[in-house]
């Protein structure tokens, strides 16, 4: 099969290569000219003013700045349906849906309004570029700007404010971050990079959590926040919604920025990025790099470092035929400290009974890691302490790499009819190692574990404007994943070191469709969107020991099914959006749900089980959005309902009987049972009421169940606030000063300690 593989891939990049010297010679062609004025309203030409014009399939975009009168000018457009975003400061953004055609020159002329909140082009919410009227589902737009405002470190901070989205940093930078989207699990939102997914195929649930903390803000046009079922354009994981990071395009001239800052706990942070274009921007180009430092960290011996790169590349070799490419990949090293645990000494409550936690207070808990001396209860003053934060862990350590690359093809074979073919190569380690001091859990015998991911994906999809009502997209993915770890021990004693391996294989196959229809004008909007992913499985390979799986019979694992729709009204004469969206979701097991297994004297006892469904979901969300006094005030409002109808989690032997189970899992493992659901309601208000000033306040409520209890007589949802409160507020001075106000406030949430 690796042959096979091998070999389409080289039949591949042949066939792109031979295309690409076969357009050589139609470099002349001259394409359509769009060009027109951006004006205020005393019909006063505004210079500097930038003009991004992207193809409706989202095939390619172009970005200009407009002359001392104002004047923009497009050239080499092929013909077809466009979004046309133009934005300058201290002027409402605009947003304009046209149409090219083969009449070589057009103008379009825009007269931008004062001050009012930013409408973007979004692409995330179908996967094609739509006006924000247009969108038929609940979504949030951070820009480059506004990351720059409040000089967010990393991807995971940008997200703070968006409703509905709970940002978890569990220490200092570097330590363990989740994203949780409408009171789901930290597994249930997906990342991707420029529409690609991004996720980690060696961690325990196949999603990106593992490195949340490591994706830095490097060359980052925007975030688009899909919040609501995702996985029928998107596949698995989003379940709750989808994260997509939108690289800078670059384009126009060439410009840079260099940024360098220091701070407490031993910080220091240094960004640089370049971008711009040539020959008339048929080339198109981004890069940047970022590099953090925090020395000391919050025990001052907390220490994580981490240097990112993040680039985009484009040619055009003729107005209807273009090939992109971008990179983004991470190093970092982080110093870990010991988990939280319930305090020694602590009389643990009845099951189900909720205390408040109180934490050990800090003085004594520097001198318990001074004194070096695991905790007893009476070595150390508790006091009214219920729980330990994190206890300083001196030799724990963690060093993560990632590289996610990719490459497109796209040509438009006429004005209504498109294709793109897309490569990506996904690859993530991780290497743990840990040493004999601690105070908790330190093993006899230094030891590491090294855990690597890596995912190939190609995707081959088309975009059919049937007519001007009714667009459709199609199209197949294939995708294989691999995780393989290796652990290693430092016993002197040769016979019972530690020296295993594990090697598993994932191959799947995805067809997915997608129509969308346009009525009334444009203020009419339905959606509807189909996928179904199939697995195939590879024996995997133990070496060190002996596995149940070496010998157990593989099946074909169950088919992904989702599918979801959506629809909306404008009304324009009152600026009101109504829409709804329902959707089921889905995620398919990770390679360790399916063939994880602990090692022990030789043998590795197994914990998955690759028979395993994929998790399973339905969704529904509804709202309005409206606006008021001419765009200066955005108000919206959503509710939603999710069940999570199949879910895999970790069981006993209670939940899994060993003299039934064909894995004879003696410690427990994973299974398939049914999940929980979350229900609630988003709020959110922007306004720029002046040039200067915009403020953004955003109340999300929760209410969140298990159905399966995580705690004996709790049913309430581990880690979940019933209440987030945000608030943005921006007052730039003059051209050169920003003073930002950024608040999170979350209500109290429930964690378990001893499974109590």
């Amino acid at each position: 099969m690796k042959i096979q593989l091998k070999y389409i891939y080289s039949i591949i990049t042949i066939w792109l290569l031979s295309l690409t010297f076969a357009t050589t010679s139609t470099f002349a062609q001259s394409g359509n000219i769009l060009s027109g004025r951006v004006s205020d309203p005393n019909n006063t030409g505004i210079a500097g003013a930038n003009v991004t014009i992207i193809e409706r399939d989202n095939r390619t975009r172009f970005s200009t700045t407009t002359d001392e009168q104002g004047i923009y000018r497009f050239e080499r457009l092929a013909s077809g349906e466009y979004a046309l975003e133009i934005e300058a400061n201290g002027f409402a953004q605009s947003t304009k849906i046209l149409r090219v055609t083969s009449e070589n020159t057009q103008t379009l002329d825009v007269e931008l309004g004062i001050a009012a909140v930013a409408a973007e082009v979004i692409v995330t919410a179908s996967g094609t570029a739509q006006s924000v009227d247009e969108v038929s589902k609940a979504i949030t737009v951070i820009g480059s700007e506004e990351i720059e405002r409040r000089d967010e470190i990393t991807i995971a901070e940008s997200l703070r404010r968006t409703p509905g989205l709970r940002v978890r940093e569990i220490n200092g930078p570097g330590s363990q971050t989740t994203i949780t989207t409408r009171g789901l699990r930290n597994e249930d939102t997906a990342i991707l990079i420029d529409g690609l997914r991004f996720r980690d195929a060696g961690t325990t649930q196949g999603d990106a959590s593992s490195f949340l903390s490591d994706l830095l803000v490097v060359n980052t046009d925007r975030i688009e926040v899909l919040r609501g079922s995702g996985s029928s354009l998107y596949g698995t994981n989003a379940i709750g919604g989808v994260v997509n990071i939108l690289t800078d395009q670059g384009g126009g001239k060439t410009r840079g920025e260099f940024q360098a800052e220091g701070g407490g706990l031993g910080l220091f942070r240094g960004r640089t990025k370049i971008s711009g274009g040539a020959f008339a921007d048929r080339f198109r180009y981004s890069a940047g790099i970022a590099h953090l430092n925090v020395s000391k960290g919050v025990d001052g011996n907390n220490a994580a470092r981490n240097t990112s790169g993040q680039g985009f590349v484009a040619f055009n070799f003729t107005p209807s035929i273009s090939i992109t490419g971008r990179i983004f990949a991470g190093d970092a090293f982080t110093q870990l400290n010991s988990s939280p645990f319930a305090a020694t000494g602590f009389t643990l409550p009845a099951l189900g009974v909720s205390v408040r936690a109180v934490p050990l207070e800090l003085g004594e808990q520097r001198r318990v890691e001074s004194v070096g001396r695991p905790l007893t209860a009476t070595n150390y003053v508790r006091g009214d302490a219920n729980f330990i934060p994190a206890l300083d862990d001196p030799d724990s350590r963690r060093s993560g790499r990632f590289f996610s690359g990719a490459i497109t093809f796209n040509q438009r074979l006429n004005d209504d009819l498109s294709y793109r073919v897309s490569y990506q190569r996904l690859t993530t380690n991780r290497i743990f190692n840990d040493g004999t001091g601690g105070l908790r859990f330190a093993p006899t015998f230094a030891n590491s574990t090294d855990i690597k991911g890596r995912t190939n994906t190609l995707n081959a999809r088309v975009d059919w404007q049937i007519n001007r009502f009714n667009f459709i997209s199609g199209g197949y993915e294939f995708e294989d994943e691999n995780y393989n770890s290796l652990a290693l021990d430092e016993n002197p004693n040769a016979a019972l070191r530690t020296n295993n391996f594990i090697t598993v294989t994932q191959r799947s196959s995805s067809f997915f469709i997608q129509d969308q229809i346009r009525l009334f004008s444009d203020r009419l909007q339905i959606s509807g969107a189909f996928r179904a992913q199939s697995f195939s499985l590879k024996r995997p390979e133990f070496r060190g020991g002996v596995s149940v799986f070496d010998t157990f019979q593989l099946t074909k694992p169950p088919t992904a099914y989702t599918g979801d729709g959506s629809i909306s009204y404008f009304f324009r004469s009152t600026n009101t959006k109504l829409r709804g969206h329902v959707g089921n979701g889905y995620r398919a097991p990770a390679l360790f749900e399916r063939f994880g297994s602990s090692f022990s004297g030789g043998t590795f006892t197994p914990f998955g089980d690759p028979r395993l469904s994929p998790d399973r979901s339905i969704a529904f969300d509804a709202g309005f959005d409206q606006n008021f006094l001419n765009g200066k005030i955005r108000a919206s409002a959503t509710y939603f309902y999710t069940k999570l109808q199949e879910i895999v989690v970790f069981g006993n032997s209670t939940d899994i009987p060993p003299a039934t189970d064909p894995l004879k899992r003696t410690s427990g493992g994973y299974f398939n049972t049914g999940g929980g659901l979350a229900r609630g309601g988003e709020f959110s208000v922007s306004t720029q009421l002046t040039r200067d000033t915009d403020v953004t306040v955003s109340y999300t409520r929760t209410n969140a169940d298990q159905r399966r209890p995580p705690v004996t007589g709790f049913i309430r949802t581990l880690g979940i606030s019933d209440h987030l409160f945000t608030v943005f507020a921006n007052q730039r001075i003059g051209k050169r000063i920003d003073v930002t106000f950024d608040l999170f406030a979350a209500s109290s949430y429930a964690i378990s300690f001893s499974n109590r």
